[in-house]
Formats: structure tokens, sequence, C-alpha cells
């Protein structure tokens, strides 16, 4: 057994007794709170057999073998977290997964930045075409276009929205949003900061609720945007439901969670300029998106990697899903 809050120094080993989902199989043996085994499992430290899973409603039957391996130091998932994942490259498109904290574009005043990092690794000279951008205190899903045809491509999708993006968000919330979509104009009203004025850029959300934790009051969102206005979906959410979890500068009075705000981009569907193939690429939430306790159903993620949910901002594109 592992007490709570203590580093699992050797991996642990066990056969399921009684059918049950996976979090609470590991919780039991390990004597964990399930929040902790729901951790655990996302982070990729727990495998069925010979399988990783980051599935923490996964069912498990008895017979089965369940390993978990050990838990990294805090210094070393604070490093890790700042890595950079490529999910998708080949010759002419690259797509990553920008954790939170790290800018697209470096800061006015200089700094890291995902564009910097990236053209590094190509070298100076080679060709990186940027074609679309997440704020800074977000995670997910970037792509961009390793030469000039597939930049112009991947432009030309983006601005028709044949190429389609979902995010996943946690708002402060006193009571269960709906389905909604937001048709609300945005304008800068300061430098970095962004407000609702009729005379501002037209700006559509759409809003699919996917999971409520009523004693928490905090609220899983999957959305699509129609237009990629700068800082579309906190004002928007904000604006008419309640701020992202961790967004202070839209009203979350907690500040920022676990150093970022519960934003991620989770999958972006395309179609790639070089063979014509319609592409969909998703990528989890890190452990850090998700509260430290939480009542959100996992068949919700489940549900934006199958590509289920946005009906009415689907239908209204061409592209792929």
């Amino acid at each position: 057994m592992v007490a709570e809050g203590q580093i699992q120094l050797q991996p642990v080993e066990f056969a399921v007794e009684v059918s049950a989902r996976l979090d609470v199989a590991v919780a039991g043996a390990l004597a964990w709170s399930r929040g902790h085994a729901q951790f655990a499992i996302r982070d990729g430290g727990v495998y069925v057999g010979h399988q990783r899973c980051r599935e923490p409603g996964l069912r498990v039957e008895p017979g089965q073998t369940v390993r978990v391996l050990p838990q990294a130091p805090t210094e070393r998932r604070a490093i890790d977290a700042g890595r950079v994942v490529t999910i998708h490259r080949d010759e002419h498109l690259w797509i990553v997964n920008k954790p939170a904290g790290l800018p697209t574009q470096p800061p006015p005043r200089g700094g890291d930045a995902l564009n910097l990092r990236l053209q590094k690794e190509l070298g100076p000279r080679s060709y990186l075409g940027e074609i679309h951008r997440l704020d800074r205190d977000a995670s997910g899903l970037v792509a961009y276009a390793l030469d000039r045809h597939t930049a112009a491509d991947l432009a030309e999708q983006f601005r028709t929205h044949h190429a389609r993006r979902r995010y996943l968000a946690i708002a402060r919330t006193g009571r269960a949003p709906s389905v909604m979509d937001i048709d609300e104009p945005i304008v800068e009203i300061e430098p970095g900061r962004m407000g609702l004025s009729a005379t501002g850029m037209p700006a559509h959300t759409w809003v699919n609720p996917l999971a409520y934790d009523e004693q928490r009051q905090l609220a899983l969102l999957e959305l699509a945007l129609d237009t990629g206005r700068t800082h579309q979906i906190r004002l928007h959410v904000a604006w008419a439901i309640g701020p992202l979890l961790g967004d202070r500068l839209y009203g979350d009075p907690g500040g920022p969670h676990r150093g970022r705000i519960a934003l991620h981009a989770a999958a972006l569907g395309l179609v790639e300029p070089a063979t014509g193939q319609a592409r969909r690429f998703v990528c989890p939430p890190p452990v850090e998106f998700w509260p430290e306790s939480h009542d959100f159903s996992d068949a919700a993620w489940a549900a934006v990697v199958a590509g289920r949910g946005s009906d009415r901002a689907d239908s209204a594109a061409q592209g792929p899903q």
C-alpha cells in the first residue's frame, strides 16, 4: 500500500478481483483516493495487461493484471510539463502538443516561445509556417506547415472553417449550462484584454456541456469555433457561463489553476494538402488541466475523441471531423 500523498518508489502489480472501473480498482488496491488514481491513469502510469491505459472509466474484469508505475518526483514532472510533444510530423506538416505557459510567439520583450523551439529544431534556413495560435496559458494542438504550398492550403482551410478545432474547458458556474451558440462581437479594449462590443469583430462560439460538478460548481465544456478572435473562448464563456478555471483576466477570483487556465485544444481535423486525405488528430489534456478532485464523467473525453457531441458545429462545415 502507498499512503496518500507519498511518492511511489516501486511498481505495484495486482490482479483484479471484481469487475470495476479502472480508477476504482487502482484506488482500492493502493489505498488511494479516486482522484489520485485518476491522475495516475491520465498521466500514463497505469497498464492493463501490457497496454497503457489513460481512461479511468475503462471496465476491468476479474483476472486481469493491472500494473502501476512509479510516480515521477515533483521536480521532474515540472520539467516534463514544459516539453513540446510531436503528435504528427512528415515533410509537409508538423502538429505538436503545446504545454501551458509557453507562448506560441515570442513575447514583446523577448523570451521562450513555441515557434522558436520548433525553428531551432528545424534549423534557421528551414521553412516554418504558422497557421494558427493558442493562448499562452492554454495547452493542446497547434499545426505548422513545413513548406509554402502546405501553408497556403492550411490557411485557406482555417479561413473557410474546413479545418475543425475542438477544445475542452472548465468553467466556474453556479448552474449546469446548456448547449448554446454564443454570437457576440469582440473588440480589444486595452492591450492584452478583449471585450464585447457591437462594433467589434464577429465572433461565434458553440458550447456543448459535457459534465457538471454541482458540489464544486464546475462545468466541463466542449467548444467549437466558427471564428478565431483573440481570447474568444475565454471571453465568450466568461460572459455566458462563468470564467474559465484559473483565468483571472476574465473573472476567476482563484487566479491561475495549477499554473494555467483550464483550456485545452483537444482535437483538430483537416485535409492533408499533399495527399488530399482527411485526418483527425487528438491529444488528451494533461494532468494539471483537471481540478484535484472532480465528478466529471470520463465518457466526456471519450465523446470528444470519438468525434461525437458537436453536431451543430460540425454540420456547419464540410471539412473533416
